[in-house]
């Protein structure tokens, strides 16, 4: 270092001694400065001006508020998610319980048509029975019908009228006996099954009331 102006190279200790320790203050001092540079120059790499700082904080906070806005309206539609999960539920259950109606209904029904078409096949085979003794020849019907019938039955001379033919009363229980032996035989030629036992000619076909003869002709 240099000696300053106006100091002697020949002086006295005290003042070389002075000299140095203002050197050393000076040199620590360039060195403290140069710290503080540096420190300055890190400050403004890494950290913000105050203004952008309040900027952000600012930012931060109303952020914030909308996340908690936010956050409620979540909640409100999760509980109208949970209602409506309800609802569905609810429906779910009445739906099974109309399905399970509907096909008990359903069973019902193809019971019911099933019973209505036994019905009418039944009447189908009555009809045709029926028909089978209206439509057929004269001659067919004459080879249809039992010898012992057609020798009983006579033709009737004349037009028969309503009313004409009056039946006493001992004899309406031989007409409803005759009617209901008939009806059963007629049934049988219809569907061609097996043709009555004959009746022998002379027997009578009077039902039997357990009286004695001689009480009922009384």
């Amino acid at each position: 270092m240099a000696t300053p102006v106006g100091w002697s190279q020949g002086g006295s200790g005290s003042v070389c001694l002075a000299f140095d320790q203002l050197r050393d203050v000076i040199e620590s001092q360039e060195e403290l400065i140069h710290q503080l540079r540096n420190v300055m120059i890190l400050q403004d790499e890494n950290f913000v001006s105050k203004e952008e700082f309040q900027a952000v904080e600012k930012k931060l906070v109303e952020e914030k508020a909308a996340h908690a806005k936010t956050k409620v309206l979540l909640a409100k539609e999760e509980e109208k998610l949970q209602f409506a999960l309800g609802e569905v539920e609810v429906l779910s259950k009445q739906l099974e319980k109309e399905k399970l109606a509907f096909e008990k209904a359903l069973s019902s029904v193809k019971s019911r048509a099933l019973q209505e078409s036994s019905k009418k096949d039944q009447l189908i085979t009555k009809c045709n029975g029926i028909t089978c003794l209206t439509s057929g020849s004269r001659s067919s019907k004459r080879t249809t019908w039992p010898k012992c019938w057609t020798r009983s039955i006579r033709k009737p001379r004349g037009r028969v009228r309503p009313g004409a033919v009056s039946v006493p009363g001992k004899n309406k229980m031989v007409v409803a006996f005759l009617l209901s032996a008939v009806k059963p035989n007629l049934c049988l030629l219809c569907s061609g099954g097996p043709h009555p036992d004959p009746v022998p000619v002379g027997t009578s076909l009077r039902p039997h009331s357990g009286l004695d003869p001689r009480e009922e002709a009384g």
